[in-house]
């Protein structure tokens, strides 16, 4: 690993939880993606998530639905988290999770914490999708699904235990973050609100931060790059539905808040995305946490103090757009 973190300290501010969660990655003796495969990639991320997201109990209920889907025969597995508090709300809110992990790694379990502190803290129906993943399902197969995914719940409120009155928003976290995005571009009308976790605007990766960053710590230019070849051809980068930043028009899109790590070589495509959105006259908030690297959102027990300021923003903002009337 070419990243020199002492250097990194004297350059800029890291909070005591980054340089914490540094060492004991390294204690940790992981290999990057690139190095490993896709497989034992897979592997590591469910691993970290386990000892560094932790674990939850929601009282309340836990279900799994498969939403059918033109794009894949079996399906789309989605895990619906209902907290009992929701039985004493009229319309509960809900929101639709996509997890990050570069369109490559990550799955439901690895992010299952963070959805379900967003359910108990809102309270809201959270539904935590599983999306097909590249290299064995390429762009745009987990766009397709991600928007198939938001249209049933849409259709299903009832289902999951909402009603026709509840808000449907959107969240996820960087690769999650990016469908977000792009979901609100392609289910008009549908999205009532949407969290956006360091989402990954642009699959070119020519944002300032990208090269200020580009040693690290934690996700390093080659770690992109690798996710980049796994996922999407160099033709199809310049599809609105991949880099949704390049898409011509924001101004429909429904109040948003971006959430974006100090450290991280995503913060200044969030903060260009940012900008477009107040520009087109959208109602967005920004929040940016300090001395944090990408990944730190779904990993409270590393994080618990940052975890814990971005998280309260989320449901917030999530509380003041599904019950404010």
């Amino acid at each position: 690993m070419s990243f020199n973190f002492e250097e990194f300290l004297k350059k800029y501010y890291v909070h005591p939880e980054t340089i914490d969660f540094f060492k004991a990655r390294l204690a940790d003796n992981v290999q990057p993606y690139y190095e490993v495969g896709v497989e034992e990639a897979r592997k590591q991320s469910i691993a970290a998530a386990l000892k560094y997201g932790g674990s939850i109990n929601l009282e309340g209920t836990e279900k799994e639905f498969i939403v059918p889907s033109p794009h894949c025969k079996d399906g789309i597995p989605v895990t619906v988290y209902k907290p009992s508090s929701c039985e004493q709300l009229a319309a509960p809110g809900i929101v639709v999770y996509y997890h990050g992990g570069g369109n490559t790694v990550g799955c439901r379990q690895t992010h299952a914490t963070v959805c379900k502190i967003i359910a108990r803290d809102t309270p809201c129906i959270v539904v935590n999708v599983e999306y097909r993943l590249a290299p064995e399902h390429k762009f745009p197969a987990n766009v397709d699904d991600s928007t198939c995914a938001l249209k049933w719940v849409a259709a299903n409120k009832t289902t999951i235990g909402g009603n026709s009155n509840s808000k449907l928003g959107v969240s996820g976290d960087s690769a999650g973050g990016k469908l977000s995005a792009i979901v609100c571009h392609e289910a008009k009308n549908k999205v009532d609100f949407a969290v956006l976790i360091y989402p990954n605007v642009s699959m070119y990766f020519k944002h300032p931060s990208v090269e200020e960053f580009r040693d690290g710590p934690i996700v390093s230019k080659e770690v992109l790059d690798w996710f980049v070849d796994q996922y999407i051809t160099e033709a199809d980068k310049s599809n609105p539905r991949a880099s949704v930043i390049l898409n011509k028009d924001f101004s429909y899109l429904p109040p948003t808040q971006i959430i974006v790590a100090d450290l991280d070589p995503l913060r200044d495509g969030c903060y260009e995305y940012y900008e477009k959105l107040k520009e087109a006259g959208v109602k967005v908030e920004l929040n940016t946490i300090k001395g944090v690297p990408h990944a730190f959102w779904s990993l409270p027990v590393a994080y618990k103090e940052t975890c814990g300021e971005a998280h309260a923003a989320a449901v917030k903002f999530i509380k003041e757009n599904c019950y404010s009337n």
